[in-house]
């Protein structure tokens, strides 16, 4: 099936677990993998989103043609036919000239005249003279009574609405923690420099100063420090607080699943190889949303996923979360458990990144699948999964 970006199908789809839907989906865009499984990402008007499907999961299909974009993500060619229909039919209209079917009634030699009526002429001046002499004593009144007010001593002028204050100056010296450590602000007019009194370092950019804070422990947890990975990791914290928040994850996670291919490998990747290579499965990805998290000081894990039936899983990012998230996400309440290396597992929620929805599952996972397995994203570099 060769299947257009921007138009409409109509499908009859086949889930992992068997299950069979009539679906209408506007296609955004087809990825193959290295067996030759081709995906297509789409807008599912059935589920009102994004969704991935595997074309040898679609048991019929019906293209629909073009259709109005009603997700961000779809662009559309052009409706040809639709300018064609439309220039044909504006030819077909004839120029001003030609239209002579207008219908006029015939018009007489000419209007007879009829005789002057000084009665009726005498009686309109009349009636002329006496609406003026009203108007005239209407707008004398109106006048007066303006003038009369303005005189007043009860009237006011308009209330202007109130000027705003203006906003309290930004102190000379301002000191913030981050990641236990201090970033300290200077301030000199509209010249601000940034310092990192542990490390006795001072930075005209605040991004320096937050990269001199998170890239050791980054380093020393992870033994990366590629340069092009650091900068996308850095360029994820969108308002240079020095702290990535679930909105920032989640630009990241849309703006990762764009740039990445997905491809099948038979091993997990680290971060900085998936970068170099373009792109992984989804163990890869997993990985890759994992180092981000660990540069920013969460903690995050990668779970595997299981139908239970022996057949191949799924692979997603985990952070484990103390503070309040949002009601929307979904999370794994886990207890008494361990990681496949048998480090500790902290008990508590887990939030799933899978791909580039935070605080849930795509459809690559099945309906019941079930979380079989938690690994320590360094130590999954390597392993064949």
């Amino acid at each position: 099936m060769q299947w257009a970006t921007g138009n409409q199908y109509r499908i009859s789809y086949q889930s992992e677990s068997g299950k069979i839907t009539d679906r209408t989906i506007d296609i955004i865009r087809t990825s193959n993998s290295y067996d030759g499984t081709v995906y297509l990402r789409a807008f599912c008007r059935l589920r009102s989103e994004e969704r991935t499907f595997r074309e040898d999961r679609i048991l019929s299909c019906q293209p629909l043609g073009w259709t109005t974009p009603e997700h961000p993500n779809l662009v559309h060619a052009a409706p040809t036919a639709v300018e064609t229909r439309t220039a044909s039919f504006i030819a077909t209209i004839p120029p001003a000239a030609t239209r002579s079917h207008i219908y006029e009634p015939p018009r007489a030699a000419g209007p007879e005249r009829e005789p002057f009526d000084i009665g009726a002429f005498l009686g309109k001046a009349v009636w002329a003279v006496i609406f003026g002499a009203m108007a005239l004593c209407l707008v004398a009144a109106l006048g007066k009574a303006v003038g009369s007010i303005s005189n007043s001593s009860a009237y006011r002028p308009p209330l202007l609405p109130p000027v705003p204050a203006p906003a309290p100056p930004k102190p000379a010296v301002e000191d913030a923690t981050i990641a236990g450590v201090t970033l300290r602000t200077r301030r000199n007019g509209d010249v601000e420099s940034y310092e990192v009194p542990s490390l006795s370092l001072r930075f005209s950019s605040k991004i320096d100063a937050i990269a001199a804070i998170r890239l050791p422990p980054f380093i020393a947890f992870t033994g990366i420090a590629d340069q092009s990975l650091v900068d996308r990791y850095l360029r994820a914290d969108l308002n240079h607080s020095g702290r990535l928040s679930f909105d920032e994850l989640g630009t990241f996670q849309r703006k990762t699943y764009k740039e990445f291919r997905y491809e099948s490998n038979d091993v997990a990747l680290r971060p900085d190889k998936f970068l170099t290579t373009g792109g992984g499965d989804c163990d890869d990805f997993a990985l890759y949303t994992a180092g981000l998290l660990r540069f920013w000081g969460w903690e995050p894990y990668l779970g595997c996923l299981s139908p239970g039936d022996g057949k191949e899983g799924h692979a997603i990012c985990l952070s484990h979360e103390e503070e309040p998230f949002s009601k929307a996400y979904a999370y794994y309440d886990v207890s008494a458990t361990t990681t496949e290396d048998g480090s500790s597992l902290r008990p508590g929620r887990y939030v799933p990144i899978d791909y580039d929805l935070v605080g849930g599952l795509t459809d690559a996972a099945g309906k019941g699948w079930r979380l079989t397995s938690i690994y320590v994203p360094e130590k999954a570099w390597g392993r064949r999964m």
